[in-house]
């Protein structure tokens, strides 16, 4: 008995020692997350997850992980549809006076862009010195041909004191037939921009080829350089670009007077529009307005191509513009047509006078101006005055009246600085009238002889 529990007691620390390492290896291994090596191998391998797969704690292997959401889709832009040319015009205004020309342009359409006129539009109000207007209309309608139409483009210097565009710019327009919007479709450069434009980039080293920028007028723009000289009493230029075999010296004059006279101006919209044309000729017909006589009137232009690809007009019908223009200058108040057709044959100018008297009228002097313009651009050529009167009074009284009515209007064309030599006087008195003197039935006809008391000048004998 003594010796058994002598051995037991002896054991027993023996086996507290050893359950405390025990102990402190498994807290060991919890902590550090190390697997215990077994004597059978090696710990497996822990394996890299493959791609496109990740590892799940508490999971034995890789899962493979879901492919993120695709970022839902923005829906395409809808193209701008511009129904009218003026909802283009104007979007691109308000670019142009933003600054951001690239954009601009590009809203003319793709193959707008890259036009060589485009490229020297965008020259011009970057390298040569000129912008838009900050207000009023950039683009102003100069009319149409077919199907295309034309809007001029306003520029000024953009530094003061610098001389303004020497002619006008122009775009086309027109509708894409696959997305019925209008674009821009080609840029028409007058020469006189052209060359000063050009010169202008030079000074600035900008060195441009013009070749592709230099075309023959087409009848649109022919039309519009003749009326410019017209309005702007430009006679030798408005004379350059008729056919003068066909056109006559008295007829531009005749169209210069109303013109004048009238205060006519092209209309604002569709000013000119080119209605029938083909490779042998072209038909304009031209609306003009009166806002000092409140009236609208029209003009139909006849074009046929020169030799050298230009336009020349050949035929001038202002037959309408002079009705309503005697209309509303009122008859019998020597306020009649300026050109008549002779009783000797042809056209003429003519002034009127009042009964009895061969003083020049105020009227009949704005129109030997104008007269005198048109003398100054060709100095060789002659011209012949015929004086008239009415049958009141006896023969040799009228012949004398004729005379001197004749006399007087070749005095104020000396004093414009027509050279006498050039002028030609003869005086009818009453045997060619331009209308009876008296009506039918043997009474008085007072607006007759108010016709009848002129002056004819003849520009072409």
């Amino acid at each position: 008995m003594h010796r058994r529990s002598v051995s037991g007691s002896s054991s027993t620390p023996i086996l507290v020692f050893l359950g405390i390492v025990g102990l402190s290896a498994v807290f060991f291994l919890i902590f550090t997350g190390r697997t215990p090596v077994t004597a059978k191998g090696p710990a497996p391998a822990v394996q890299s997850p493959a791609p496109g797969t990740t590892a799940v704690p508490g999971k034995a292997g890789p899962v493979t992980a879901k492919p993120p959401a695709p970022a839902p889709k923005k829906p395409p832009i809808a193209p701008v549809v511009y129904a009218q040319p003026e909802q283009l015009l104007a979007a691109i205004t308000t670019e142009l006076r933003a600054g951001d020309l690239e954009n601009a342009m590009k809203l003319g359409g793709k193959d707008f862009a890259i036009l060589p006129g485009t490229n020297f539009l965008k020259l011009l109000l970057t390298k040569a010195g000129y912008r838009v207007p900050a207000e009023g209309p950039v683009f102003t309608d100069a009319g149409a041909m077919g199907q295309t139409a034309r809007y001029a483009v306003a520029l000024e210097p953009a530094a003061p004191g610098a001389p303004p565009p020497a002619g006008p710019i122009w775009v086309n327009a027109g509708r894409d037939r696959t997305t019925s919007s209008w674009k821009l479709t080609g840029v028409v450069i007058s020469p006189k921009l052209l060359a000063q434009g050009t010169e202008e980039l030079r000074r600035n080293s900008v060195l441009l080829e013009t070749k592709d920028l230099t075309v023959p007028a087409d009848p649109l723009r022919q039309a519009h350089d003749f009326l410019a000289g017209v309005l702007g009493r430009d006679f030798r230029a408005a004379r350059l670009l008729t056919d003068k075999q066909k056109v006559t010296q008295e007829k531009l004059a005749g169209l210069c007077i109303v013109f004048e006279e009238g205060e006519y101006q092209l209309a604002k919209e569709r000013p000119i529009v080119v209605t029938a044309a083909s490779k042998d000729a072209a038909i304009a017909l031209v609306r003009v307005r009166s806002e000092k006589m409140k009236a609208d009137a029209e003009i139909g232009i006849t074009l046929h191509p020169a030799a050298d690809g230009t336009w020349s007009i050949e035929a001038l019908d202002f037959s309408r513009l002079l009705e309503s223009y005697v209309q509303q200058s009122g008859a019998g108040k020597v306020f009649y047509s300026p050109i008549v057709k002779s009783p000797q044959g042809g056209e003429s100018l003519v002034v009127y006078f009042d009964f009895g008297t061969a003083t020049l009228v105020p009227r009949a002097i704005a129109q030997l101006n104008i007269v005198a313009g048109l003398l100054a651009t060709d100095p060789a050529k002659k011209l012949r005055i015929s004086g008239h009167a009415d049958d009141l009074g006896s023969d040799d009284f009228n012949y004398k009246l004729s005379a001197a009515r004749a006399k007087n209007v070749r005095g104020h064309l000396h004093q414009l600085s027509v050279n006498p030599a050039q002028i030609e006087t003869l005086g009818f008195g009453a045997t060619a009238p331009l209308d009876p003197n008296k009506q039918q039935d043997g009474s008085d006809n007072p607006e007759g002889r108010s016709r009848n008391r002129r002056t004819e000048i003849y520009l072409d004998f």
